[in-house]
């Protein structure tokens, strides 16, 4: 009995250790990957393209931004619902190219829609378009559209 005592414990590290390194085997082995599946609701967004212009008096700061955003103007005494959102920085050379990704759904019948664009540095305002650029819904184009900038003194 004294010779079987042993003879098990070394029996049960031995199973205990193969099961340790099984399990870590299992952990570290390689699993194939999956090819993440596109959201059905992505394949279905549409884009707005066109270009930003401006001539500033000075030169575009290094840390400013250019936002531009597809928007929800039809009601006159609310604020503008925004549909989409672009920020882009660094501010290139004009003209500045741009594209905004919608959900088709967010569009209602019978709305306007217009792209804002607004140049800042930080809270300070440089430039925005001072004219409506209508696009989809009952009044505007599908687009690319050309956004002219005006400085702001």
């Amino acid at each position: 009995m004294s010779f079987r005592l042993p003879l098990l414990g070394a029996a049960a590290l031995a199973l205990s250790a193969c099961s340790m390194f099984s399990h870590h085997a299992k952990e570290e082995a390689p699993q194939p990957a999956a090819a993440p599946a596109a959201p059905v609701h992505q394949a279905l967004m549409k884009t707005m393209i066109g270009d930003v212009r401006y001539d500033l008096p000075q030169a575009v700061p290094a840390d400013a931004v250019l936002i531009v955003t597809l928007a929800d103007v039809s009601r006159q005494d609310v604020a503008a619902r925004t549909i989409s959102e672009e920020r882009i920085q660094p501010v290139g050379a004009s003209p500045v190219d741009f594209m905004l990704s919608y959900d088709p759904a967010e569009l209602r019948d019978g709305v306007d829609f217009a792209i804002n664009v607004r140049l800042q540095q930080g809270e300070k305002l440089l430039a925005i378009n001072d004219t409506r650029t209508s696009v989809l819904g009952r009044s505007g184009e599908n687009g690319p559209v050309s956004i002219t900038l005006k400085a702001v003194p």
